[in-house]
């Protein structure tokens, strides 16, 4: 008779001891979204961000910012002129907007392969679950390669409204109108949410970015500094206010970073 071996025993792994943070200031790479109502200011606000380069899908959602803007035509072109801004040194910031059009080209892409006209069309011997897991998977390897750019991305988003029952009691935050749970993905793979807004401000109107998401939306940052804030956007290189931020925090911590 043979004796059975025992399997050898497995190492118990090693705890590692506790660790200062890994980044802190003025956010210089990470992935940044944008989320508001149509002229809100999120496309003249990213335009302003150093070295910017803002890829326009939306037709003619530019042609009243200053700046490098590339209209962008089609899903193919836009893989195309992402990779090269994400390859130039003198590009910092690199701009999509919007994320609304670009998930709409990532829908029709993923039906046309299966000879439909929509994602939510059916066919016998097409798998309506498979066609959305083909569109969450292009949208994880989208936001995998602009995390590993190590640039900072903006991603513009339109605001998908909260939803109340009856009773007024919250049912669904407001957060970025993207179809299924790619939104909720891409919100938690965002390293800041900020929601753009304006209002009257006296005789004219001011512009304004929160990251305080309240009861009804799901904005926010991991960066620190940026967590409870509030900013209101000058006319005038709005993003001056953004950097100020980060200045004003550096003196209220003696210069510590």
């Amino acid at each position: 008779m043979t004796q059975e071996t025992q399997p050898n025993p497995q190492p118990v792994p090693r705890l590692i001891p506790p660790r200062p943070k890994l980044k802190t200031g003025l956010p210089t790479e990470g992935l940044m979204i944008l989320v508001g109502q149509p002229k809100s200011g999120k496309t003249t606000f990213s335009s302003t961000f150093p070295s910017s380069y803002v890829l326009e899908l939306e037709h003619g959602g530019g042609d009243r910012v200053e700046g490098r803007i590339h209209d962008v035509p089609n899903l193919d072109e836009f893989r195309q002129i992402l990779k090269a801004a994400i390859a130039e040194p003198s590009v910092q910031t690199v701009v999509v907007d919007s994320i609304d059009v670009l998930s709409d080209w990532m829908e029709e892409e993923v039906a046309k392969s299966r000879g439909l006209e929509t994602i939510t069309e059916r066919k016998q011997g097409v798998d309506g679950f498979e066609m959305w897991a083909d569109y969450r998977r292009r949208i994880e390897a989208l936001v995998n390669f602009l995390k590993s750019s190590k640039k900072l991305v903006i991603l513009i988003a339109h605001c998908k409204e909260p939803k109340l029952d009856s009773n007024g009691n919250l049912v669904s935050p407001a957060g970025i109108n993207m179809p299924g749970k790619a939104g909720a993905f891409l919100a938690a793979q965002a390293d800041m949410i900020g929601f753009c807004f304006k209002k009257p401000l006296g005789t004219g109107t001011a512009h304004y970015i929160t990251f305080q998401g309240g009861p009804l939306g799901m904005w926010g940052s991991r960066v620190e500094e940026l967590n409870d804030k509030t900013i209101q956007l000058p006319k005038e290189n709005p993003y001056s206010a953004f950097e100020a931020v980060f200045k004003d925090s550096t003196k209220t911590t003696g210069g510590k970073k």
